[in-house]
């Protein structure tokens, strides 16, 4: 370490013997500025470098990191930004390629909340030298911001040919496409993102949206299972995964497949419930598990030995009774979830069909199915809320004409449901059969 201070020392007293003799040389006030800047770390040394880097580009005002050093001097020592900010803009247009004058000058500018200066200032750059590639990138992240995707495009684009490691642009890169609708360039992007960086929690996060618009439901539930182990609070990831839990257990409905159609509607469940409880605010997870538990109680299957309990008839009256209070019981939580959601978000007028719906479903469980008239009329009281919200909603109407005990109020809302949709075959049927 001495030896290198002395070696320090026996520089800079060589480049003060010269400069008597050449006293307007720019590039040895460069060099001498340069020394005593990297020399130490106190206000002083810096001052006296600035000196030096003021004569240097005194005499070559075409020397841009001279500009560069003098920027660094006024932005961090003696704290001139307006200073700084000249200088900057100085070195970026001797040298446009001037990563570092380039990023430090954005920064300033972002500091001041200066963002339609900072666009034009890199908008410049680019124009001047293709190789600006930290003014395309900084060009890529602010069109982003202004959610003008198509040129945040083309910039994020160019910017990574300069900077092909950079996770933050393709993730960056990944949100344009997607907010585009190039869902397939999307993925890709937020795959190289991932690729580069493995905690990258918003590329994971909407990879999974994205499969999950495209009906790749199992994917989509990786994706969200990897986000939550790098966050496992991350309301996002909980949302996607309890959704994509539902829509893969839809899909096994769909074939038949009940039983695993169930358990994922478990699994889908626990992860909804935990993230309602966790943020009790947010009305869309509460709706989300109370989709869950309905299509649990209309889709749990009785699944017993049937010859274990043909000998055996209190045994098998007692697994119907069972298996009919677990579907009960589901559709009674999934009715308190929608009625929570909907104290959160009372203007949801589809909440009220849901209430609806699944209130009629808990009378057709309930032991007591023809005295309990309370809970339909409540489900035709909540198909008219939500007919108040949009009268014009053809499935609300449907909803009242088949939840509706009141034959005439049935007709009524099944033309009316008709006359907004006649190729509605639901409401054809239950009109043939009043």
């Amino acid at each position: 370490m001495a030896s290198e201070t002395t070696h320090t020392d026996e520089d800079e007293e060589h480049l003060f013997k010269r400069l008597k003799d050449s006293s307007e040389d720019a590039s040895l006030h460069f060099d001498i500025g340069l020394l005593l800047w990297n020399k130490d770390r106190d206000a002083n040394s810096k001052e006296k470098a600035a000196e030096h880097f003021i004569l240097s580009a005194k005499y070559n005002p075409k020397n841009g990191e001279s500009f560069k050093y003098l920027g660094h001097y006024y932005g961090g020592v003696s704290l001139d930004t307006q200073r700084a900010l000249k200088c900057y803009q100085r070195a970026i247009a001797i040298n446009p390629d001037d990563f570092e004058s380039g990023e430090a000058l954005c920064d300033l500018l972002d500091q001041g909340g200066k963002d339609s200066l900072e666009v034009a200032i890199c908008l410049e750059a680019t124009k001047i030298s293709p190789r600006a590639f930290w003014a395309f990138r900084r060009l890529g992240f602010l069109l982003v911001h202004q959610n003008k995707w198509s040129e945040a495009v083309q910039s994020l684009q160019h910017a990574i040919r300069g900077y092909p490691t950079c996770a933050d642009l393709w993730e960056a890169l990944g949100l344009a496409y997607q907010r585009l609708g190039r869902f397939t360039a999307a993925v890709k992007s937020y795959g190289r993102a991932i690729e580069l960086d493995n905690k990258m929690l918003f590329a994971l996060v909407e990879s999974g949206n994205i499969s999950l618009i495209l009906g790749q439901f199992k994917k989509g539930v990786e994706q969200f299972q990897q986000a939550l182990e790098i966050s496992p609070d991350c309301v996002p990831a909980q949302y996607g995964l309890a959704l994509g839990l539902l829509s893969l257990a839809k899909d096994c409905i769909n074939l038949g497949a009940y039983q695993w159609g169930s358990s994922l509607l478990e699994e889908a469940s626990e992860v909804a419930i935990k993230s309602a409880r966790s943020f009790m605010n947010i009305s869309c997870i509460w709706k989300l598990h109370a989709d869950i538990q309905l299509a649990y109680a209309r889709c749990n299957p009785w699944i017993e030995e049937v010859h274990e309990l043909e000998s055996d008839k209190e045994a098998f009256s007692a697994s119907i009774i069972s298996w009919r209070k677990t579907c009960f019981l589901a559709a009674r939580r999934a009715r308190f979830s929608y009625q929570r959601a909907l104290h959160l978000s009372p203007w949801q007028a589809n909440i009220y069909s849901d209430i609806a719906v699944t209130s009629d479903l808990i009378t057709s469980l309930s032991k007591h199915f023809k005295q309990d008239l309370s809970a339909r009329q409540l489900a035709e009281k909540m198909s008219i809320g939500a007919l108040l919200l949009e009268g014009d909603n053809y499935e609300f109407w449907v909803a009242l004409g088949c939840l509706s005990d009141h034959n005439a109020l049935n007709q009524h809302a099944l033309i009316r449901g008709l006359q907004l949709n006649v190729s509605l075959a639901v409401a054809w049927g239950y009109l043939g059969k009043d």
